[in-house]
């Protein structure tokens, strides 16, 4: 009986996506686009004069995706600072080179995740994450809640000639080789 309802449950878990812990989507989806700020070059990063925050996820995750982009939505009402924001929800398996981003946040996913992270690189723009695992799969920032916040940064996947962070930032962040 009890490895049926463990049955249930992973199976459950792959029909209908991941499960995310709401506090740490929210604490995410309000740090990230202000780490994205600390940019000295995001100027660089600008499509069309606003900032585009692209959201991918799995195709399970869309409602996910869309519960983030309405919480920063509601939270920032258009602007990020003093730049107008657009954000773009885009499944794992339509990234392409034609997708326009000047900061990437990323759900869980089991095969994409590297995809992503080579685009961003090859774009030069910064890349959050939900799981802090994937900073080893090329991400540069992730957050976790633990006794305090804490954010990681990854040192290696950060490229100082595409993406110039300010020293408080730096001062402030845990490493992740």
């Amino acid at each position: 009986m009890k490895k049926t309802i463990l049955l249930f449950f992973v199976f459950v878990n792959l029909a209908y996506g991941y499960n995310y812990d709401d506090v740490l989507l929210k604490a995410q989806a309000s740090i990230f686009p202000k780490i994205m700020l600390l940019d000295k070059k995001l100027k660089d990063k600008l499509v069309d004069g606003k900032i585009i925050y692209t959201i991918v996820y799995d195709k399970n995750d869309y409602k996910t995706a869309l519960e983030i982009q309405n919480f920063i939505d509601t939270r920032h009402k258009g602007r990020f600072d003093k730049y107008v924001y657009k954000i773009n929800l885009v499944e794992f398996s339509d990234l392409s080179s034609k997708t326009q981003a000047s900061a990437i946040y990323a759900l869980n996913s089991d095969k994409d995740i590297k995809k992503v992270a080579d685009f961003a690189k090859e774009k030069g723009i910064v890349t959050f994450s939900y799981n802090i695992d994937n900073l080893k799969n090329g991400f540069l920032f992730s957050l976790i809640l633990e006794k305090s916040t804490i954010l990681y940064l990854n040192k290696k996947n950060l490229h100082p000639q595409k993406i110039d962070f300010v020293v408080s930032l730096l001062q402030m962040v845990k490493f992740v080789d």
